[in-house]
């Protein structure tokens, strides 16, 4: 039977998992095999294009996922349970669009309902446009969103912590939790309304729960990365932690699967205290499946087998469901992206962003100093392939360099000390002491590096972390500890995200609630043309020069950062 299924599984989605536990003559006539499918992190990649490079993109979206799925249920009849992991409301035109016409059907939760999953997990990028946005498109869902621990200010749930469904004669609890991070990158949108709480209590209390309801599978969704270093300080927040799927492992009994995401990687199957854990690739690229064998034993069922394993959505059909959902919303998509916003007569590019000072940076900052009046200015450099010109400036365009819909401008003020610590932490991206070929961090996401004009200064990445900033001036002048300067950031930022912990408690002394990106859109608008000179100076570089260029290198190499389409003149 093992066999079969495992041919029928490999006929119709193009891999199959792992041998189950139990060989075929130990199976007895009263055993079951569930499989869990899972995607996570879609960020509007409902199909395959990319609206960005407006053009076709036959490695991700979730429609394709979808025909994964389709063809699990048709060699597993009656037996699959499909989860998602969060963070689906932002991230394409897609977005955008939806967030423009919110009073239209969404098409994330169109194509969801298409695909008819069992349950979600509310992710943190779920709460980027406030809470009104997000309970009219929760209204639409046909499956139950989870969130176990955020509560009311009365501390209630302020969502179904668990669910229970049943397959096969099984009942399965599938419980959910996201990562309290939401609460400083969206605090003002949360503040007094909701509290995102610890995951591992809520989560224990919600699987005990289920087990008091006679569950015989525990399934545990999580927005929450594996382990590791969180994104913010939690001493210095209140905060509990990010990144805690481990720890629930670990801690909470009575979990047979955890489901998570968050941090955008892959895994396939891993195993911490009894516990399967997986995680599917991004942007619907992955499908985790995990199948669990069941036995009855004394009238009751036992989980007797896990294997977990992943499918890529790479070269798949779009299933036609979840095209016929999304199709008016694609088209909008579509048109919004390509629309023409003013036009450069050059080409900008940002494919070394990281490694030296370009326009297409600058561009940004001097967008927000000039708005918001301030000294200074700072911005990570999001991405390496964003580009201008030579031609029309269309918002992909824009979004492409700007991904973050939601971010807001404001200024705080700071001294030359924390400015200092701001340039030491972002200077974390460049590892030290490490081989000319691999001198980028992977640990340090590139969204976390982070550029300041207005001043200038020097990186020497051959010295250690810390001491990195080697000249730091203003007009000429070298900074001093106890200087004071206001500095146009992002309330993400602002507020310590990403680990800039330094900028906790800095006045905030400006804040019109600008979208950052409506400002870049206005500022094209408004020119018509633009060119590098109006906003390009180059105050900040790597040294030595030998190792700038082996940075750019190594930067290239790491295949979530390469370039789109590098140009050599953009080397340093």
């Amino acid at each position: 039977m093992r066999r079969l299924i495992c041919l029928a599984l490999a006929a119709a989605a193009g891999a199959c998992a792992r041998p189950a536990a139990i060989p075929p003559a130990a199976v007895p006539p009263d055993t079951v095999t569930l499989l869990v499918a899972g995607t996570t992190d879609v960020h509007g990649w409902l199909r395959g294009w990319d609206y960005f490079a407006n053009a076709p993109d036959t490695t991700r979206g979730l429609a394709r996922a979808a025909t994964v799925v389709d063809s699990l249920r048709r060699s597993h009849p009656g037996s699959v349970i499909l989860v998602d992991a969060g963070d689906d409301l932002q991230g394409t035109a897609i977005n955008n669009v939806a967030l423009r016409d919110s009073l239209l059907p969404n098409p994330v939760m169109a194509a969801m309902n298409a695909m008819q999953y069992d349950a979600g997990v509310i992710g943190n990028h779920e709460f980027n446009f406030g809470l009104g946005y997000l309970d009219r498109v929760l209204a639409q869902a046909r499956f139950p969103m989870l969130a176990s621990n955020v509560y009311r200010m009365d501390g209630t749930h302020a969502y179904r912590p668990w669910v229970m469904v049943e397959r096969l004669g099984v009942r399965v609890a599938i419980v959910g939790g996201t990562t309290p991070g939401s609460m400083i990158w969206d605090r003002d949108k949360l503040v007094g309304r909701v509290e995102v709480r610890d995951i591992v209590p809520s989560v224990r209390a919600a699987v005990a729960e289920a087990r008091t309801q006679r569950a015989d599978v525990v399934v545990v969704v999580l927005h929450s990365g594996l382990g590791g270093d969180a994104s913010y300080d939690t001493v210095a927040t209140g905060v509990a932690s990010e990144n805690v799927t481990a720890r629930v492992a670990r801690e909470v009994p009575g979990i047979d699967v955890i489901v998570f995401g968050h941090s955008h990687r892959e895994l396939a199957d891993s195993t911490i205290n009894g516990v399967l854990l997986t995680q599917p690739r991004n942007a619907g690229a992955s499908v985790s499946t995990t199948r669990v064998t069941l036995a009855r034993d004394a009238g009751a069922w036992r989980v007797v087998g896990k294997r977990g394993g992943v499918i890529r959505a790479a070269g798949r059909a779009e299933a036609p469901a979840v095209v016929a959902a999304t199709r008016s919303a694609h088209d909008r998509a579509v048109a919004f992206a390509t629309a023409p916003l003013g036009s450069t007569p050059v080409v900008w590019r940002s494919d070394s962003a990281r490694v030296r000072d370009v326009a297409i940076t600058d561009f940004v900052l001097e967008v927000q100093r000039r708005a918001a009046g301030a000294d200074l200015a700072s911005n990570a450099a999001f991405t390496l392939n964003a580009e201008f010109g030579p031609g029309a400036i269309t918002m992909a365009n824009l979004a492409e360099l700007y991904p973050y819909e939601n971010n807001v401008l404001r200024a705080v003020r700071i001294s030359g000390r924390q400015l200092r610590e701001y340039l030491e932490f972002s200077a974390r991206y460049f590892r030290e002491r490490a081989p000319l070929d691999s001198l980028i961090d992977p640990s340090v996401p590139g969204f976390n590096f982070d550029v300041v004009s207005g001043v200038d200064y020097d990186i020497d990445i051959s010295r250690p972390i810390g001491s990195r900033i080697t000249r730091l001036e203003r007009n000429g002048r070298p900074v001093t500890d106890a200087d004071s300067f206001t500095m146009a950031l992002n309330d993400y930022r602002q507020s310590g995200g990403g680990g800039y912990a330094m900028l906790r408690g800095a006045p905030v002394v400006y804040d019109r609630q600008e979208v950052i990106r409506d400002l870049l859109i206005e500022e094209v608008q408004r020119r018509g043309t633009i060119h590098p000179a109006d906003y390009h100076r180059v105050n900040w570089r790597i040294v030595p020069d030998s190792l700038a260029g082996a940075a750019y290198r190594s930067m290239r190499r790491l295949p979530y950062d390469r370039p789109r389409a590098p140009a050599p003149a953009a080397r340093p």
